[in-house]
């Protein structure tokens, strides 16, 4: 929560969140856009961003527990310009919440203490790079993670000659942050003023004078299903501050729409990051709210490897394409770990588009015998058997065995469409698998 006094709730809390000032436990620095801003934001988008990032705050300050003990339960106090409207979206916010990272949040709302906000009109902040040249020509906003999709996302909209404003959400991660710099520079070099780049920083900070100790980096939570909230967030802040109504957020059918891998996997423990529903209740909240811009996956029925070979290929370089990141390990190791699920899929996806393979630290899809017992075996297994199910099953069984699938029409989504993609995206496997690795082939086999 943004600084006010000290009140009765916060001196009995587990945690109080504080940003703006230096001494206080986490880094917000949303300057690059405020050369943009031209009058004040809406109290409730202001809000927004508040309710964002001390979620996502909160999301990293808590550890989950292992098995039953996964899902965690928030009671949190938010301070809110518009507490009416809050109050009255409560459940609409909680439930998306839940949908989200499937923790239970209980939430209440108080008076908002007056103070300078994080994004006042004619400030100091930094200007964003290509502003000065570009912002007038803004027709669009997206999302650039550093990741293989976003790119992606980037040059379709700049090959159909949009001008887009490119919100960044800059972590403490220095390898994400490398990639995010390198990912601007192809973008430059590609269609060079064309877009604008916003890095916008929300991050913990651990120092011994913070009024209110953030937990210690061995203490955080690293699944932070959350994280998706506050990138839609500052995408729909960097729209609403530029003017337009369209906000891309990037992301491959087979992650977006998210089928379980097994039936271990169900619940918090597969990411909905994109899912077609959160982002459906995001714009129904947006709607209720009065906020003119609407969140768009434009890629619900690609696989990432059509990503890479139809968008990116075609005018990208083989390292530029590879210089993005997708571990979900990044900046814990040394290069992209090759165990976990995405640097599966983007291993699989960049083989399957025809480009050379990349190093990874591990190497289960070679040799997968050597690493039973851990995590990136079962990651593998797990991957195979679904994509030997997709090519065996009747659509009946496919429906019948992931009953979710059925929920997709209510929010838009075709189910012959998201199936059909499936059905290409385990072809994609298939193939890849029996070309470049043997051993994980024979597994499909016998499977």
């Amino acid at each position: 929560m943004p600084e006010g006094d000290l009140s009765r709730h916060q001196r009995h809390a587990d945690l109080c969140l504080h940003w703006g000032q230096q001494r206080y436990n986490a880094l917000v620095n949303l300057s690059a856009l405020i050369p943009l801003v031209r009058e004040k934001l809406p109290p409730v988008l202001l809000d927004l961003l508040d309710i964002a990032i001390g979620v996502y705050l909160a999301d990293i300050a808590v550890l989950r527990g292992r098995n039953e003990a996964w899902t965690r339960t928030y009671d949190m106090l938010i301070p809110a310009r518009n507490r009416t409207f809050w109050q009255h979206n409560r459940d609409r916010l909680t439930a998306m919440l839940h949908a989200l990272t499937r923790d239970n949040f209980r939430l209440d709302f108080c008076s908002h203490q007056p103070q300078l906000e994080l994004l006042e009109p004619g400030g100091d902040g930094e200007q964003a790079f290509g502003a000065e040249e570009a912002a007038q020509q803004i027709d669009c906003a997206s999302a650039l993670s550093g990741g293989l999709d976003s790119l992606a996302g980037a040059v379709m909209l700049m090959r159909t000659d949009r001008s887009p404003l490119f919100v960044m959400h800059q972590s403490g991660n220095p390898d994400v942050r490398a990639s995010q710099s390198t990912v601007m520079d192809t973008l430059e070099s590609f269609r060079p003023g064309r877009g604008v780049f916003t890095g916008l920083l929300v991050q913990p900070r651990s120092a011994p004078n913070a009024r209110f100790a953030f937990p210690a980096s061995r203490e955080r939570e690293p699944s932070r299903r959350s994280r998706s909230l506050l990138f839609m967030t500052l995408l729909i802040t960097g729209a609403y501050i530029a003017g337009v109504q369209e906000a891309y957020l990037c992301e491959n059918g087979i992650l977006s729409v998210a089928l379980p891998l097994s039936s271990g996997r169900i619940g918090g423990l597969s990411t909905r990051s994109t899912h077609p529903a959160v982002l459906a209740d995001f714009n129904s909240l947006l709607q209720a709210a009065d906020i003119p811009v609407t969140l768009v996956n434009p890629f619900i029925y690609q696989t990432k490897a059509e990503l890479i070979r139809d968008i990116l290929r075609p005018v990208l370089t083989p390292d530029q394409i590879r210089s993005t990141i997708s571990c979900w390990m990044v900046g814990r190791r040394n290069r992209q770990c090759g165990g976990c699920v995405p640097c599966l899929l983007r291993r699989l996806s960049l083989l399957a588009a025809g480009l050379p393979d990349e190093a990874y630290e591990t190497d289960p899809l070679a040799c997968p015998d050597d690493y039973r017992g851990t995590d990136a075996y079962g990651n593998v297994m797990d991957l195979l058997s679904q994509a030997v199910y997709l090519r065996s099953a009747t659509d009946a069984q496919l429906l019948m065995h992931w009953p979710q699938l059925l929920d997709l029409p209510t929010v838009g989504v075709s189910i012959e469409d998201a199936l059909a993609t499936y059905r290409r995206f385990a072809d994609e496997v298939w193939e890849t698998v029996h070309q470049h690795f043997p051993e994980s082939a024979r597994l499909m086999e016998t499977s």
